[in-house]
């Protein structure tokens, strides 16, 4: 009597190696490494992040035209005042006082134009906050760009 499962554990590695390299596609396509799939997910991360940076997280933001609009809320229960947020090159100095949980809007102006003629979605990877407390002045810059699409 012949043997006829000769070929079979060959055809089996086959399919398992289809398999992960599907599942590993999949896993990098929703990382971001292609913008075209990932770019809601990067998105969805970026909001993640900022929402629960400390100090200061920064709710939301949106820019129409060459204004950013971010709405930012005061993270610890200390007074905090607000001394600068720039973006890139764009800057604004306040001097915004937050209380304890407080929730504002801080418009920062002088950004590259955004709209579907120039182009459509901005990023802003050098975020810095200043701030000052009763004790000390400091700054943080993020670690994650804002990005998001522009308003028409």
């Amino acid at each position: 009597m012949q043997d006829t499962r000769r070929g079979q554990g060959a055809s089996e590695y086959l399919v398992i190696l289809a398999v992960v390299l599907i599942v590993a596609l999949v896993a990098i396509a929703l990382l971001g490494a292609f913008p075209a799939f990932g770019g809601d997910a990067r998105m969805s991360e970026t909001r993640q992040y900022w929402s629960s940076t400390q100090p200061f997280a920064i709710l939301d933001w949106q820019q129409q035209g060459s204004t950013m609009t971010l709405t930012m809320k005061n993270m610890v229960t200390e007074r905090l005042t607000l001394t600068n947020v720039s973006l890139s090159n764009a800057s604004n100095t306040t001097g915004i006082i937050f209380n304890g949980g407080a929730v504002k809007t801080v418009a920062l102006a002088g950004l590259r134009a955004c709209n579907a003629s120039t182009y459509d979605y901005f990023e802003y990877p050098n975020v810095s906050i200043a701030y000052a407390s009763s004790n000390l002045n400091n700054r943080f810059s993020g670690v994650k760009p804002l990005i998001g699409p522009c308003i028409e």
